[in-house]
């Protein structure tokens, strides 16, 4: 059976209740078009009508990707930094994002928090195998390593 495609009126207004519901990026947008059955010319003026609606803001975005993130997954900058830039984002607007919105106090209590929990749910007794299992978590979540190794030494002092 072939999948028809949608006018791109349809398309519009699917588009932007579906971003009304939550913040979406271009490239989100972009995703979900293509699934439609939407051509790329098309796309790009899709787009282009939901940013000039209001329904796409770029700077919007980034500033609730990061709070969310940060807040509630506890991701550190670099991961979040990356999942940004997968989506297109340009590493000046990240970064400038990154420094307004991250308290530096509030995150090291918040990489520290994590890195307690983490090390006390290892049941190793060996020192080295926990602060290993530790690192490990820490990278994984996106945490610098600096801050990884400066909540490590104050843990396991």
């Amino acid at each position: 059976m072939k999948k028809e495609s949608m006018t791109i009126k349809d398309a519009l207004s699917k588009a932007m209740d579906w971003c009304s519901k939550m913040e979406r990026s271009s490239f989100d947008v972009k995703i979900k078009l293509s699934g439609w059955g939407i051509g790329n010319e098309d796309i790009n003026k899709i787009i282009e009508t939901l940013e000039d609606e209001g329904f796409l803001n770029a700077n919007r975005y980034i500033e609730a990707y990061i709070k969310g993130k940060l807040n509630y997954k506890k991701w550190g900058r670099i991961k979040i930094k990356y999942h940004l830039k997968a989506k297109g984002f340009k590493d000046n607007i990240i970064d400038k994002s990154i420094q307004e919105l991250v308290d530096d106090e509030k995150y090291y209590a918040m990489i520290l928090d994590q890195l307690r929990k983490k090390s006390t749910s290892i049941n190793d007794k060996d020192e080295y195998i926990r602060k290993s299992k530790v690192i490990n978590f820490g990278a994984s979540r996106g945490y610098e390593t600096e801050l990884t190794y400066q909540c490590l030494n104050q843990l396991f002092s």
